[in-house]
């Protein structure tokens, strides 16, 4: 079996999903398309531009199975950015 794709970042209450990035050359909304449905979540974004992917909220099986597919080059924790 494959290694599953890296985790980076730190849970964050505050923003608790995540940041799908696919392997450069993925079309992204197949993908996205098949795992939403494989997996039962719904997209908040697709990312098609600067970078490949999606960010969504993922129950913890979710999150295993898509770092586990070979389209996924990364994910990461969602963040908050905060000033002061």
């Amino acid at each position: 079996m494959s290694q599953p794709a890296p985790l980076h970042g730190k849970p964050d209450a505050a923003a608790p999903g995540y940041i799908v990035v696919f392997h450069d050359g993925t079309v992204p909304d197949p993908v996205v398309d098949e795992l939403a449905a494989a997996h039962g979540f719904v997209p908040k974004h697709v990312f098609r531009n600067a970078l490949l992917g999606f960010a969504a909220d993922l129950s913890a099986d979710a999150l295993d199975a898509i770092r586990r597919h070979p389209a996924v080059k990364y994910v990461e924790h969602e963040g908050v950015v905060r000033t002061t």
